[in-house]
């Protein structure tokens, strides 16, 4: 039980990446806020883990809107009385040609990815620095590392996710607080599975590339945030932890041709 207690907000925290964490967190035992603009989605997944007797509450919550974001942050202080651990989870992807990429996606993408972790860091930097100290791990993406294409402002707001974890790290460890990153690589959830069903993505794309030669599990990532949280990872800030099976630091692809 290495999260006894704590509590843990997780923007996007209704499906995906995130509903694993927020799994993760209370098995550890600590009480978790999800927010999630998907309303319905954000409250059957806190009834369901609550059900195993887990403290976990949903709060609809829009992260481009200041209002909304100090609502959240007004919501977990009312409910629990503290925020130990931030979650910046929640994003969106849009794929499209950069030659046509519109500009409305573009702000779209911006805003969600990039300004909302700023801003959402921001209003739980000041609760946690009146606590003395906290926590925050953002999820950053391996395509920082190796960029595929029509999907440059997905990379650029992922990039700016990076560079801001490193810029929060070292303004904000004088207040206790570490901030650190998780850089996904290919990850088996649903929207992936509805794109090898679709023929938009190639599992055996993806497995050529990788040297461990699977998708990671939503708990997988999980687990790297848990540790990034954790007291075991006590004196680590600033760090962008790779969780890819291995695609980012391997070359070309194994081939049978001689």
């Amino acid at each position: 039980m290495k999260f006894q207690d704590k509590v843990v907000l997780v923007t996007g925290g209704a499906q995906g990446i995130g509903k694993a964490i927020v799994e993760r967190f209370t098995e550890e035992g600590a009480k978790v806020v999800i927010a999630d603009i998907q309303e319905e989605k954000g409250k059957e997944t806190a009834e369901r883990i609550g059900a195993n007797g887990h403290e976990v509450v949903a709060i609809k919550t829009d992260i481009t809107h200041m209002n909304e974001v100090e609502r959240m942050i007004e919501f977990t202080m009312e409910k629990f009385g503290r925020l130990d651990i931030l979650v910046n989870n929640a994003g969106v992807q849009i794929r499209c040609p950069s030659v046509e990429f519109p500009e409305n996606d573009w702000d779209k993408l911006m805003n969600i990815n990039l300004k909302a972790v700023f801003f959402v860091s921001q209003a739980a930097a000041k609760v946690m620095i009146k606590q003395g100290g906290g926590n925050i791990v953002n999820i950053s993406s391996m395509a920082v590392c190796k960029p595929l294409p029509e999907r440059a402002p997905y990379i650029i707001s992922k990039a700016g996710v990076k560079a801001l974890t490193e810029v929060l790290a070292a303004e904000w460890a004088k207040y206790g607080i570490r901030v650190n990153c998780v850089l996904p690589g290919w990850i088996h959830t649903q929207m992936v599975e509805d794109g090898f069903k679709a023929g938009v993505i190639s599992k055996e794309r993806i497995h050529s590339v990788t040297p461990m030669r699977r998708l990671a599990s939503t708990r997988e990532i999980a687990n790297g945030v848990l540790f990034l949280a954790s007291d075991e990872a006590s004196f680590v800030t600033g760090h962008p932890l790779h969780i890819d099976g291995g695609w980012t630091v391997s070359g070309m692809p194994e081939t049978t041709e001689k």
